[in-house]
C-alpha cells in the first residue's frame, strides 16, 4: 500500500506487537490495553486508544497509529469518547476508501480496518517546531474514518464539538507543508499527501514540483510516493528521468522504481470513478452536518 510512504514510516506511521521490536518502532496486534500514562496530555483519549475494536497499533519514534475494525455502533461509541476527550480540537477525517495497512515485516498480509487514530508525541513531535510542521502532522489526536459498505456516513452520530474534514480539505492543508523551508517537512509531506489521496491531480502536481527540489532526499521521497498515482503520473516521467542523472544512488533507485510502477500500472478508471462518487457523498454529508 505504501511504496514511498514506507520511508515516511520514520515520522509518519504506526506501532507493532511488543513481541517484536524494530530499530525505529514497535507494533502490537490485537487490543491489549496500552498505558493511559502515554496519553496523559489529552485526558480521556485513552478510552479511544484502548477501545475493544482495536486490531493493530504501530509506533515509530512517537509517531503512532491505532487501527480499529467494527460496526457503526462501535464507531459511534468511539466518536462519543473522542469528542469527550479534553483537547483543543477534535478533527475527524472522512475517507471514501476501505482501510488497509500492513505490519512492518508484512508477514501477516493486509490488515483491514475501518478507522484509525493518529497520535504524535516524543521525538516525532519535535517536527511541530519546524516550519509548517503542524500542517503535516496533527498536534492533537486525529481520527480518520474509512467510509465503505460497512461504515456509511449517514449512519454516524456526530457529537457536538467534532469537526468533520474531507481528504480534499486535508490534502490542501498538507500541500502547504510541502513549501516548508525545512527539508524534513517537505520530504515527509510527500508521503503524507500521496497517502491522503492518490487520485487528486493537485496532490500529483505538488509531488511533481518536489521532484525538482534542491535536496535529493526530498526528491527521493517524492519519487517514492508518486508511483502510487499509477498511470495518472505519466506526466512525471520526464522529471523522474532527470532524477536518474543525480549522484545519489537512493534517489536514482526510487526514480527507477517509480517509472516502472507508472509504466506497468493497470487502468484505474473504475476505481477513480468510485473514489469520486465517495468524495461527493462525503462532501454532501459534511455540508449537511454543518447545518
Amino acid at each position: 500500500m505504501y511504496a514511498c510512504c514506507r520511508a515516511a514510516a520514520l515520522v509518519a506511521l504506526l506501532v507493532v506487537p511488543a513481541a517484536r521490536s524494530f530499530a525505529l518502532g514497535t507494533e502490537e496486534f490485537g487490543n491489549k490495553p496500552l498505558s493511559p500514562l502515554n496519553y496523559a496530555q489529552w485526558k480521556g483519549i485513552a478510552e479511544v486508544v484502548n477501545d475493544k475494536s482495536r486490531v493493530y497499533q504501530q509506533w515509530v519514534n512517537g509517531n503512532e497509529s491505532m487501527y480499529y475494525a467494527g460496526s457503526v455502533d462501535d464507531l459511534n461509541r468511539v466518536l462519543a469518547n473522542f469528542a469527550a476527550a479534553e483537547m483543543p480540537v477534535h478533527d475527524v477525517v472522512l475517507r471514501p476508501d476501505p482501510g488497509v495497512t500492513r505490519s512492518f515485516d508484512q508477514t501477516r498480509g493486509p490488515i483491514k480496518f475501518d478507522w484509525h487514530l493518529h497520535v504524535v508525541t516524543g521525538i516525532a513531535a519535535g517536527q511541530f517546531g519546524s516550519d509548517k510542521g503542524e500542517l503535516a502532522w496533527p498536534k492533537n489526536p486525529r481520527l480518520t474514518i474509512h467510509t465503505s459498505a460497512n461504515i456509511r456516513p449517514e449512519k454516524l452520530t456526530i457529537p457536538k464539538g467534532v469537526k468533520l474534514v474531507s481528504i480534499e480539505e486535508q490534502s490542501a492543508i498538507a500541500r502547504l507543508a510541502m513549501d516548508s523551508t525545512d527539508k524534513s517537512v517537505r520530504g515527509w509531506s510527500a508521503g503524507i499527501v500521496a497517502r491522503l489521496d492518490n487520485h487528486d491531480p493537485a496532490n500529483l502536481a505538488a509531488l511533481e514540483r518536489l521532484l525538482a527540489d534542491d535536496d535529493d532526499w526530498v526528491r527521493q521521497n517524492a519519487a517514492g510516493s508518486i508511483g502510487l498515482f499509477g498511470r495518472q503520473a505519466k506526466s512525471a516521467i520526464p522529471a523522474l528521468k532527470n532524477c536518474l542523472t543525480r549522484a545519489d544512488a537512493n534517489l536514482r533507485a526510487a526514480a527507477e522504481n517509480a517509472i516502472k510502477s507508472i509504466e506497468e500500472a493497470t487502468d484505474r478508471k473504475e476505481e477513480a470513478k468510485t473514489h469520486a462518487e465517495g468524495l461527493a457523498r462525503i462532501r454532501e454529508f459534511i455540508a449537511e452536518a454543518k447545518k
